[in-house]
């Protein structure tokens, strides 16, 4: 369950996890641990994870993408509150040849901080 307050700088706090992913400049709250998908993606700045759900990112608009998987509709997502760019998310599969038949948001290693 997602806490949603006006008293803190964030829009969401997630509840205390094991483990919560988060903004490297600013410690926003982006991701529980229960919400990872998987580790074993890669950006092209590096490693990245992806999640099935996160809180306190905005969105940009899609295009069109060439990824290692193929052709897709990506959308880049960044911090809602210092607005750096995080990584992106999946909004459609061009061929539909992939395994994302919804949305999943994909965050660049570098840019999440884990605690």
């Amino acid at each position: 369950m997602v806490k949603m307050t006006k008293s803190k700088t964030f829009q969401a706090y997630l509840p205390n996890c094991h483990r919560t992913y988060s903004c490297i400049h600013c410690r926003a709250h982006l991701a529980n641990h229960d919400e990872l998908i998987s580790k074993s993606f890669q950006g092209s700045q590096g490693r990245a994870y992806l999640f099935n759900s996160v809180v306190n990112v905005g969105c940009g608009p899609a295009e069109e993408r060439v990824l290692l998987t193929g052709l897709h509709a990506v959308a880049d997502i960044y911090c809602e509150n210092c607005k750096t760019t995080l990584g992106w998310k999946y909004v459609s599969n061009i061929y539909n040849n992939f395994f994302l038949d919804q949305t999943h948001y994909i965050y660049i290693y570098i840019y999440i901080y884990i605690y």
